[in-house]
């Protein structure tokens, strides 16, 4: 999760949702390819999609096991969630190579919590607002919070 410094504000990206309603807004990320690490993964999907190149403080925050109806089968993930401070810059999707990304992006914005809290979209993971409140105050956890 991309948050500016100042302002405290979290970079999500809207897509369309695959299985019809509204639309979603995520944090950028991605899978990891084979033979890459956490930190490869995290520092490619995060150039792919915003432009952005990763300064080499990252705090690992959230991580939560998610399974979502694919036909014809479930698709369990894993998901863990970094922390990156960064200055506010504009993104760009101009590097994203994947063209099913490219076809059901949005578009990006960045978020304070008050923001997210007044408006009716929804953001994943579930309680984003809160989660984002709680580093903005607290800082990163000593250890990951297991998100259900």
């Amino acid at each position: 999760m991309v948050l500016s410094q100042p302002g405290d504000e979290a970079l999500m990206l809207r897509f369309k949702n695959p299985f019809g309603g509204q639309d979603l807004w995520l944090t950028p990320g991605g899978g990891i390819h084979r033979g890459e690490g956490d930190r490869e993964a995290l520092d490619r999907e995060v150039w792919e999609e915003t432009g952005l190149r990763l300064p080499s403080v990252v705090s690992l925050v959230w991580q939560r096991v998610h399974t979502y109806p694919f036909r014809p089968v479930d698709i369990r993930q894993a998901e863990d969630f970094y922390l990156v401070r960064v200055a506010r810059f504009t993104p760009t999707s101009d590097h994203n190579p994947e063209p099913g990304e490219r076809d059901v992006f949005r578009e990006f914005r960045w978020w304070s919590v008050g923001d997210m809290r007044a408006s009716r979209e929804l953001f994943v993971p579930q309680g984003f607002a809160d989660l984002v409140e709680e580093l903005i105050v607290n800082g990163p956890p000593p250890t990951p919070i297991q998100l259900t």
